[in-house]
C-alpha cells in the first residue's frame, strides 16, 4: 500500500449521497465530460442507481483524492468463459451501453498514478468475489501498467483499442475558409465545391438551441435524419435503442443550463442540412451523435459541410478542442489534425481460466493476421 493512501467503499442509494464529494474533487482534476458529474449524476439516475453501484473513494491521509462507481454484473464470453465482473461508471448490458469515452477514475491532479494502484490493491482485496474489474475506454498512459505490486493477485489486460479523432482548434487558421485550409487540397477542393452549392441563394447558417425546448426540438429533428439514413442501409442506428434516447433526453433536460450541452442546426436557403449534438466541457467539444439530410446531388456532402461550420463555430466561441471521438471511420481522418489511443482495459485476477482465454484470444487474432496477409 502506498504511505499515506487509504480506501474504502459504500452503495450510493441515489446520486445526493456523493454529489458533494464529486463536485468538490471534479474542481483539482483534468476529468473529460464522462467523468464529470453531470453525466455521472444523470448515469446514476436513468441506469445504476437500481443496480447498486458502489463508490470507491480514496484518500490521502485523510483527503479525497480519487473516486470511481462501480456496478457489477455476472457474464459470459465466448460461449464458454464466466466471469463476476464490475465495471467503472459505465454498464453495457441489456441496452445501457451509454457508449463512454475517456472513462476513468476521478483522480485529483498529480494522484492519478496512486489513485488507480490503490483503486487496484483495494478491489483485489476486498471484493474477492469477482473475477474482474472493467475499466472502459481511458486514454493510453493514464493506468501505470507497469507496477508490480499487482503480480501476486492480479494483472491489467487491454482488451482492446482505438483511435481517437480531434481537431486541435487552437492550431488552424480560424474561419471556415482557415479550417479548409489545414486539409488536403483534394478534400478541401470538394468541401468547398459542396459549400457553394449549398450556398446558391444564400450563405450557409448554424443555430445554437437557446432553451431547452428548441434543445429537444432539434435532438428529435437529428433522430429522424439519423434514423432514417442508418435504416437506408438495412441498420437500426443509435436511436433504436429507447434507453439511449431517454438518457440523452434526461441529460439536455437537465444540463443545457450548465452550458454543457450544444444541439446545432446547420441550415442553407433550402432548409436543414443537418443537426450535431455535442457535450461542452473545459473548452472540450465531443460529438456525441449527428443527423444529416440526404441528397441525390453527389456534388452535396453534408456531413463534412455540417462539421466544417460547426468546426468554425466552435472556434469561434473559443473552444480549443473539437472531438469526433473513437472509430476508423473515413471522414475523422479527413477532417482531424489530432489523434490519441484508447484502451480498454480490465484488472483482471490470476485465474486459470483467463489464462485459458487470453491465450485462446491470442491464437485467434494471430490466425487472423495470419489470414489477411495471405490473402
Amino acid at each position: 500500500m502506498l504511505t499515506g493512501y487509504h480506501a474504502e467503499s459504500c452503495i450510493v442509494r441515489c446520486p445526493e449521497d456523493i454529489k458533494q464529494e464529486w463536485n468538490d474533487l471534479q474542481k483539482f482534476t483534468d476529468c473529460s465530460y464522462f467523468q464529470s458529474w453531470g453525466w455521472i449524476r444523470v448515469w446514476l439516475e436513468q441506469i445504476a442507481i437500481e443496480r447498486q453501484p458502489i463508490v470507491v473513494k480514496v484518500k490521502l491521509n485523510g483527503e479525497l483524492v480519487g473516486l470511481g462507481l462501480f456496478v457489477s454484473r455476472d457474464i459470459k464470453r465466448r460461449k464458454f468463459f464466466y466471469s463476476r465482473a464490475m465495471f467503472l461508471n459505465e454498464y453495457p448490458f441489456d441496452g445501457r451501453n451509454m457508449v463512454v469515452e475517456y472513462n476513468g477514475m476521478l483522480s485529483a491532479k498529480d494522484h492519478e498514478s496512486s489513485v488507480y494502484l490503490v483503486t487496484a490493491q483495494y478491489l483485489l482485496r476486498e471484493y474477492k468475489g469477482y473475477d474482474e474489474f472493467v475499466f472502459g475506454a481511458v486514454i493510453q498512459g493514464s493506468i501505470p501498467f507497469s507496477s508490480k505490486s499487482l503480480c501476486v493477485e492480479g494483472q491489467w489486460i487491454i482488451n482492446d483499442e482505438s483511435a481517437s479523432w480531434s481537431v486541435d482548434l487552437t492550431g488552424v487558421p480560424k474561419g471556415i475558409d482557415g479550417y479548409l485550409s489545414s486539409l488536403s487540397r483534394n478534400r478541401r477542393g470538394q468541401i468547398r465545391r459542396s459549400i457553394r452549392v449549398y450556398e446558391q441563394g444564400g450563405l450557409l447558417q448554424i443555430e445554437e438551441a437557446l432553451n431547452t425546448e428548441q434543445a429537444l426540438h432539434y435532438f428529435d429533428r437529428l433522430k429522424a435524419l439519423h434514423s432514417e439514413y442508418w435504416q437506408s442501409k438495412g441498420e437500426s442506428g443509435s436511436f433504436a435503442n429507447p434507453v439511449w434516447y431517454k438518457f440523452h433526453q434526461a441529460l439536455i433536460g437537465q444540463r443545457l443550463v450548465s452550458g454543457e450541452i450544444q444541439l446545432l442546426k446547420v441550415s442553407s436557403n433550402d432548409g436543414e442540412i443537418g443537426y450535431i449534438y455535442n457535450v461542452v466541457w473545459d473548452k472540450h467539444v465531443y460529438v456525441i451523435q449527428t443527423g444529416f439530410r440526404r441528397s441525390d446531388d453527389k456534388r452535396l456532402m453534408p456531413g463534412y459541410v455540417a462539421h466544417t461550420v460547426a468546426i468554425a463555430y466552435n472556434q469561434s466561441k473559443g473552444m480549443a478542442i473539437y472531438d469526433l471521438m473513437h472509430g476508423e471511420a473515413l471522414y475523422k481522418r479527413i477532417l482531424c489534425n489530432r489523434k490519441q489511443k484508447l484502451l480498454w482495459v480490465v484488472l483482471q485476477r490470476k485465474q486459470l481460466k483467463f489464462l485459458v482465454e487470453n491465450f485462446a484470444v491470442r491464437v485467434v487474432r494471430y490466425m487472423r493476421e495470419l489470414s489477411s496477409r495471405r490473402s
